[in-house]
């Protein structure tokens, strides 16, 4: 009942305000996070309290006509709050988290095998511009593997 509550709420409020401020308030976002607090809540205090700060953050939207930085501080720091502790306390891990962790440690990679060509200057670009996507590739990989661990 709850979760269907805030899903009309955030479908009220996307009918009512324009594309730029759904996408700054990733009120696209919020039923998939306000989904995982609902079923997580079952076996932690914490996401139960949680459920009042979405609502919160909600109502500190749906109160003003015009949505002022202001606003949108109190709505982003209310849900950080609650994705934070879904990531911290139940393991829950961004849509694309081991693709770029992994592109970064291939950046890194390729940098390190890149200095051993360095009189070769076009092999040593191509070498440091395939790690970060050969490390992509393998975080996509794990990515697909990880699919209830996501928020």
């Amino acid at each position: 009942m709850w979760i269907k509550d805030i899903e009309n709420r955030v479908e009220q409020l996307s009918s009512r305000l324009e594309a730029v401020e759904i996408r700054r308030l990733q009120l696209d976002y919020l039923p998939m996070v306000a989904k995982r607090i609902d079923f997580e809540s079952q076996d932690c205090e914490r996401c139960e309290h949680l459920k009042k700060d979405i609502e919160e953050a909600l109502s500190i939207v749906e109160k003003t006509d015009v949505i002022k930085e202001s606003h949108r501080r109190a709505y982003n720091t209310k849900i950080k709050g609650v994705v934070s502790h879904l990531r911290k306390v139940h393991g829950l891990l961004s849509k694309n988290y081991y693709a770029n962790q992994y592109a970064n440690l291939g950046l890194i990679g390729g940098v390190l095998a890149g200095i051993w060509f360095m009189d070769q200057f076009i092999l040593m670009i191509v070498i440091i511009l395939m790690g970060p996507f050969i490390g992509k590739i393998f975080g996509s990989f794990r990515d697909k593997n990880n699919t209830e661990n996501l928020i």
